[in-house]
């Protein structure tokens, strides 16, 4: 019995691939039901180029992976050197500017087009991947005082022709999920030979999910016990609190958040780390980026480059057509250990002052980042001050959006909102002068953004918040707290603290079960 079901009308996706442009994808769909996404995921992955992006925790929403890259792009470090793009910005004058790692994205997209009548899914196909924070370096003049110790890309994206995607609201024992394959219509190839094809490679790809190979291999690293270690500890991290309030009192900045990275060894698989984050810490922007492994043998089989594994609560940017939004972060608290306490925490996280000056000021940068490329007027606080909670803490978030405006396209926009104030402080530009001079290493993909990117121009991208970063053989975790002039020193270093406990957590189940097997494989 066939484990498949055709969704895409033979005669539906003839008569669309016969209106559209050629060199245009038309999906085609099929159906078929796993146990769980991620269980598929892995039994689907054959090493490096995977990718998996989910919502969980409840929430509602689409999730996504895929498995096949047809094509990558990478940007180093040696492109950043900032330079404008012609000025065709129109009314809105001088703005448009993007760098050379953000042209190199938008010249990455620009080559695909997609027809989305065929389905419902948001996502059919498109690039996934991951944009670093240092591309903050080609937008703005920075001192270059922080180090950069690992040389990660500061672009590292996958273009995708099929994926699987699923409806959180379906995700139970079983799961309803649908494979697009996305093909190019020519003026050459006959549309049935076309569906034909694309039929053969979802059936191919579905047969991988309930057939494949679990297993994901041995971690990057042998060790017993994963302890991360602070780049700074508690006195350096506060002298460098009192260091930026001194900069506030001087009034060169309102709010700088300033990060310490913790280090571990890569004791366990990226993908037996995610397993463990999602269960731990379910999150609305949760990512699986898988853009590397095992080095050759001549390099002595170590892993090398770099993997994410992400829980991220905090959007940076998404479009759907013309309307822009972002859901700015600002203010937190841990949990209560009872549903009184953590009421008395809600309590006392939307009646702190300082809290609620620094949302409040952090919500008017946005709607300034989105104002530089959405109509005059169209720019509006939808949500303000909601709660969100996660297994760790809470957070105050409100919702800015805004409708793009005719002469600017999606990497204009990520241009203006990148990176995200809450990650920085305001106002910008000076706030990452003075976090270069706190941190001493460059921050790489932390508070830069996960997203994926359509072939119609939507995109949805996270800030990289509550993510490790396998480097080489190392986990690397960055966190930070969000100083302002009333922060005390102690207490912000047992903020970042408390936002790294579900990562931390979740290596720990993870080298947990890791023992568990291995004696189980020994007896």
């Amino acid at each position: 019995m066939s484990r498949t079901t055709v969704v895409t009308d033979r005669s539906e996706f003839r008569s669309v691939a016969d209106d559209v442009t050629v060199g245009t994808r038309v999906p085609i769909e099929v159906e078929t039901v796993v146990d769980d996404p991620f269980s598929a995921y892995r039994r689907a992955r054959e090493g490096p180029g995977g990718v998996f992006l989910e919502t969980t925790g409840g929430q509602d929403g689409w999730g996504y992976f895929g498995v096949d890259p047809i094509d990558r792009l990478t940007v180093s470090a040696t492109a950043a050197v900032w330079e404008a793009a012609a000025d065709d910005a129109g009314t809105h004058g001088d703005y448009r500017r993007l760098t050379p790692s953000l042209e190199a994205l938008e010249g990455f997209l620009a080559t695909e087009a997609v027809d989305r009548s065929t389905t419902a899914v948001p996502y059919p196909c498109g690039a996934i991947g991951w944009l670093s924070y240092d591309i903050a370096r080609e937008l703005e003049d920075l001192p270059e005082t922080a180090v950069d110790d690992r040389s990660i890309p500061r672009v590292a994206v996958a273009k995708f022709d099929q994926l699987v995607a699923w409806h959180t609201d379906d995700v139970g024992e079983e799961t309803r999920v649908l494979v697009t394959v996305c093909p190019v219509i020519d003026a050459e190839t006959d549309a049935d030979e076309v569906y034909e094809a694309a039929i053969d490679r979802a059936e191919s790809l579905v047969g991988r999910l309930h057939e494949g190979d679990p297993s994901v291999g041995s971690a990057p690293v042998e060790a017993e016990t994963a302890e991360f270690e602070s780049d700074t500890g508690r006195e350096a991290f506060a002298d460098r609190v009192r260091r930026v309030k001194e900069y506030i009192r001087d009034g060169d900045t309102f709010q700088a958040n300033i990060s310490q990275r913790l280090v571990a060894p890569a004791a366990v698989h990226p993908v037996e780390a995610y397993n463990a984050l999602r269960t731990v810490n379910p999150a609305p922007y949760s990512a699986l980026v898988e853009f590397s492994g095992r080095a050759s043998a001549a390099d002595g089989d170590r892993w090398s480059g770099t993997d994410l594994v992400s829980a991220s609560p905090e959007l940076l940017i998404e479009r759907d057509a013309d309307r822009i939004v972002t859901e700015p972060i600002a203010g937190t608290r841990p949990r209560g250990e009872t549903p009184e306490a953590d009421e008395r925490l809600e309590a006392d996280l939307l009646n702190d002052e300082k809290e609620r000056a620094e949302h409040a000021m952090l919500v008017d940068l946005e709607r300034n980042d989105l104002g530089k490329i959405c109509a005059y007027g169209s720019v509006d606080v939808k949500e303000y001050r909601r709660i969100d909670r996660y297994s760790e803490v809470m957070h105050l978030v409100s919702l800015v959006e805004g409708q793009l405006a005719p002469a600017y396209s999606l990497a204009d926009a990520i241009a203006a909102a990148f990176p995200g104030g809450t990650i920085t402080g305001a106002p910008k530009p000076r706030t990452m002068e003075i976090i270069d001079e706190m941190e001493t290493t460059q921050r790489g993909p932390y508070t830069g953004g996960i997203g994926i990117f359509g072939f119609d121009g939507n995109a949805t991208l996270n800030i990289i918040i509550r993510t490790l970063t396998r480097h080489d053989e190392e986990y690397h975790l960055r966190v930070g707290a969000g100083i302002v002039h009333d922060s005390l020193p102690n207490t912000e270093y047992d903020e970042t603290l408390a936002k790294g406990k579900a990562l931390v957590t979740a290596i720990d189940e993870a080298l947990s079960d890791q023992r568990l097997t291995i004696e189980e494989v020994s007896q």
